[in-house]
């Protein structure tokens, strides 16, 4: 038997792991195939021997991914309910040529965990005991590399939408709309402060405006409230709240699901500042 070559590294192979966060921002890329084929997956996968589960117990293992194909439509896999025809296709040795779905699986069983070291060992075991070879460190950075190009071919390829299935017009006229109702909510709430008396002259009023004065100022209220959720809100998604910061420009507008769509630029208008990472904020 000839001699099998060194196990790539962990680390290595933790950097050329898709998560299923980003296999779904994925999904959109023209060169989808090209972009995952050769990484890695942390895939959950149950082991069967002739028509019999062995235990009943579900693992995770290293693969590597081969390419996709189509297939039945399903979802689950993403929180905003996206669906696909899409299915991960992996490459793994042949005692598991006996799972319930052969080689081909779906994104709701791709992790979101980065690979374990026992996972690691494992996977190098499983290679290593049917003579299958390791790819070579050559092989596995220039993938690396081409992962990264493919990236930035895809991001500037074409424009990130905000939402979606919006088209790049669609969400500047939203944007455009979400401008103007801000400017209005403004001058509104301006005028409004101006127009309210001060404390002296509300001891002359009587009890009928004073009743009036404060629906006006209930009113304010709830529209201030209006506004301060409304900014709270994620910049991507406009729904749920910012929880995540990018830096180094530290503006707060991101919740943690959308954290992953924003790649090199702040979506704050205006800001040029190139991000450097997204993290959450510690509060005590």
């Amino acid at each position: 038997m000839d001699a099998i070559p060194n196990a790539p590294p962990l680390e290595l192979l933790r950097k050329l792991q898709l998560f299923r966060t980003t296999l779904v921002n994925f999904l959109s890329w023209r060169n989808f195939s090209d972009v995952v084929a050769g990484c890695y997956v942390r895939v959950l996968l149950e082991m069967r021997n002739e028509g019999t589960r062995q235990d009943n117990n579900d693992h995770y293992y290293v693969a590597c991914v081969r390419g996709v194909q189509q297939g039945p439509t399903y979802s689950g896999f993403a929180a905003d309910g996206t669906s696909t025809e899409i299915h991960i296709v992996i490459d793994l040795p042949p005692c598991f040529k006996s799972t319930q779905n052969g080689n081909v699986v779906q994104l709701n069983s791709i992790s979101n965990s980065p690979f374990r070291q026992t996972e690691y060992q494992q996977w190098v075991q499983m290679i290593e005991a049917f003579d299958h070879p390791f790819p070579s460190l050559p092989q596995l950075h220039f993938r690396l590399g081409m992962l990264e190009e493919q990236k930035q071919q895809s991001l500037l390829s074409e424009n990130r939408r905000r939402r979606r299935d919006e088209s790049p017009q669609e969400a500047s006229e939203r944007e455009a709309r979400m401008k103007q109702l801000s400017v209005e909510l403004r001058a509104e709430i301006l005028s409004t402060h101006l127009s309210l008396p001060r404390i002296d002259e509300l001891r002359t009023k009587n009890i009928e405006d004073l009743q009036e004065i404060e629906r006006e100022m209930l009113d304010l209220i709830s529209m201030v409230r209006v506004a301060i959720n409304e900014r709270s809100k994620c910049m991507v998604c406009r729904n749920r709240v910012c929880t995540e910061v990018c830096y180094p420009c530290k503006h707060q507008v991101l919740c943690k699901d959308c954290a992953d769509k924003v790649y090199e630029k702040c979506p704050v208008p205006g800001c040029i500042t190139p991000v450097t990472f997204i993290f959450e904020p510690y509060t005590s």
